[in-house]
């Protein structure tokens, strides 16, 4: 069975979500620790410190969450970019595609349980350049699946890309997905 990288996951984007919250108020309640007023009055060293670690031990957990997926992915793009690095896709460029395709479908009126099974095939565009030139540089060519909580990478494979020429994006969708993107196209027209 083959096993394919994790781009988004709702339960890991949930964690993150969480610790952010979390900080924020680990942040606040540290302000308050040590603001300039109530430090003269009740000096609590161990509170402070105490609120300094916990604060870290979030910032470290988020980090730790963040670098995990990107890893996975990393190597696959590695493995398939090789030398390359100008024109082809990263690991924070993959999961800003994810993004970006997840508010496609949301803007074109898709309901969440009707996403899965999509299939976003994407490759960059070329480098821009004013003077009629002829060249290629190497890119990336990626085919991304959506499932029930999140993006996975199913194919990635070198590609090459012309001087100027467009990104390229097809976006899959299954008949239940286009039956709501008709019904929102639609909506408030009578026939």
């Amino acid at each position: 069975m083959t096993t394919y990288p994790i781009i988004t996951s709702r339960k890991g984007d949930n964690k993150i979500f969480k610790l952010e919250f979390e900080i924020e108020l680990g942040e606040k309640a540290l302000a308050a620790a040590q603001e300039k007023k109530r430090w003269l009055d009740n000096w609590q060293p161990e509170q402070v410190a105490n609120l300094q670690a916990e604060l870290e031990q979030k910032k470290l957990e988020k980090h730790q969450i963040n670098t995990a997926g990107r890893a996975e992915m990393a190597a696959v793009l590695n493995h398939v970019n090789g030398k390359a690095r100008a024109w082809t896709i990263c690991p924070d460029r993959l999961i800003s595609i994810a993004h970006d395709c997840e508010k496609l479908l949301d803007t074109r009126g898709i309901r969440v349980k009707n996403r899965a099974g999509t299939l976003v095939r994407f490759r960059p565009a070329g480098k821009s350049s004013a003077r009629l030139q002829i060249g290629r540089s190497i890119t990336t060519y990626v085919v991304l699946r959506r499932v029930r909580d999140g993006w996975r990478l199913m194919h990635a494979q070198r590609d090459y890309c012309f001087i100027n020429q467009r990104a390229f994006r097809e976006v899959i969708v299954r008949s239940a997905a286009h039956d709501d993107i008709i019904r929102h196209a639609t909506r408030g027209f009578r026939v």
